[in-house]
């Protein structure tokens, strides 16, 4: 991938971004290689490639639609059909002695794995969340530690969402600045980034339940502060009137699904596309279902299948009667997987 055109991408992965499917030798793969699957979005295939530089492995690309891996999985898109096209396309049978794929644990609340083994004879399992971390789980004999199951939300994954989340919504009203009063251009940027920086440093801090709640907060205390300062040095609070306006406006929007990118929350953007009535906006939003994870005990045989595809470690391995144990059940998010993967149906998404 040339540089400019992951350039693009990376700071366009609001949107598709295709790559080629099929299967792909990494390195001189044999017939005892592993075999990676993952999805036709650009930035995942590279950081994929990156990660097993030096490798032989066979790398199997999925139509996605170009949509990451999640965002692909959990809207319905990345299904177990697209995996068992994949497989059966590309002949994999025909390369492999062993009937074995690696599937991105993050691909789990859309791929039946069942249903992927009873239509092509191949198994399939669940690595670990980051790419960075695929070297160490071969090495290891396909055997994952805790971090390798969990998302971290944390500073690395923020400084990653940090341009390419925010750009579209600053383009937007810059273009428009710019063709109506460019002299307002540079002022619109000071405070857009910085209303942005302010909420992606503190948002573990900032009081409330949602993002868009917290940026408006956040919006309203600097809001205040410019008006006290007006007031002290002015003699009039609202000497800055259109200042106070857009600096309410600039948080809103910089708050637009700040639940749902940088942490383990529902999506703010979401419930309001679903009270809206849409079910489905292009790629950008796909209606799933909502709600708390629950366990209906007589089923649950303690194959620990949920804790181990849990993103966020609301599990908590098993009781004196092989039951789940909940570790954290609010910091369920509803993204689907244990309730996909759950062999016994012991679990639901209620609430």
């Amino acid at each position: 991938m040339k540089p400019v055109a992951w350039i693009i991408a990376y700071l366009a992965r609001w949107f598709p971004h295709r790559a080629p499917t099929g299967l792909f030798p990494l390195g001189r793969p044999d017939a005892d290689s592993p075999v990676l699957v993952t999805a036709n979005f650009t930035l995942t295939i590279k950081r994929v490639r990156k990660a097993l530089a030096g490798r032989s492995v066979w790398l199997l690309v999925t139509n996605s639609e170009g949509i990451n891996v999640w965002c692909a999985a959990a809207g319905g898109i990345l299904t177990e059909n697209r995996v068992i096209d994949a497989i059966k396309v590309s002949r994999l049978s025909e390369k492999v002695r062993r009937h074995e794929v690696i599937l991105p644990p993050l691909s789990a609340p859309g791929v039946d794995r069942k249903a992927v083994r009873r239509e092509t004879g191949f198994r399939c399992r669940f690595g670990p969340v980051y790419a960075r971390d695929i070297p160490a789980y071969l090495d290891a004999g396909k055997k994952k530690t805790e971090a390798m199951r969990r998302f971290d939300f944390g500073w690395r994954h923020r400084l990653d969402m940090f341009v390419p989340m925010n750009l579209p919504i600053y383009l937007a009203v810059a273009v428009v600045l710019y063709l109506a009063e460019p002299a307002l251009l540079p002022g619109f940027t000071a405070l857009f980034w910085t209303a942005v920086a302010f909420l992606y440093v503190f948002m573990d801090w900032i009081p409330g339940r949602t993002g868009w709640g917290q940026a408006m907060l956040s919006g309203l205390v600097f809001a205040i502060a410019q008006a006290a300062l007006d007031w002290y040095s002015l003699g009039n609070p609202l000497a800055h009137w259109g200042r106070l306006l857009a600096v309410l406006i600039v948080f809103f929007a910089a708050g637009f699904d700040l639940a749902g990118i940088l942490s383990p929350r529902t999506s703010d953007a979401e419930r309001l596309m679903s009270n809206l009535g849409f079910r489905r906006f292009g790629s950008l939003f796909v209606e799933k279902e909502t709600g708390r994870v629950a366990l209906d005990r007589p089923k649950c045989h303690g194959c620990m299948t949920c804790s181990d595809i849990c993103p966020v470690g609301v599990f908590n391995g098993l009781d004196e009667e092989k039951k789940m144990l909940f570790k954290d059940q609010g910091a369920c998010f509803a993204c689907g997987a244990c309730v996909k993967q759950c062999p016994e149906d012991a679990l639901s998404l209620i609430g």
